[in-house]
């Protein structure tokens, strides 16, 4: 789980994949997380995981007729902190 004694910035990450993903990090949270990322395998499987959910979904905008939000993340952000969005740059 990261480097020893680096559980905030863990936890910190596990929240902040989504935004990391879809660009919403302001440059200093990006470079956060990237260290992090770099020596922690839960999160370098998280952003891998959300590369690849995002390259599917929006994959399927052809085979349904319907498009994929544009921050597919919002939606599940606002679901799972029971409405109220998260602040990307925290």
């Amino acid at each position: 789980m990261g480097m020893p004694g680096r559980t905030g910035d863990h936890k910190w990450s596990q929240r902040h994949l989504s935004h990391y993903i879809e660009g919403d990090l302001r440059p200093r949270a990006r470079r956060r997380l990237d260290r992090h990322a770099h020596g922690c395998a839960d999160c370098g499987r998280g952003i891998r995981a959300m590369r690849a959910l995002v390259h599917a979904v929006h994959g399927l905008d052809g085979l349904t007729g319907s498009r994929a939000p544009a921050t597919i993340f919002d939606r599940a952000r606002l679901a799972g902190a029971g409405g109220a969005p998260s602040s990307p740059n925290a």
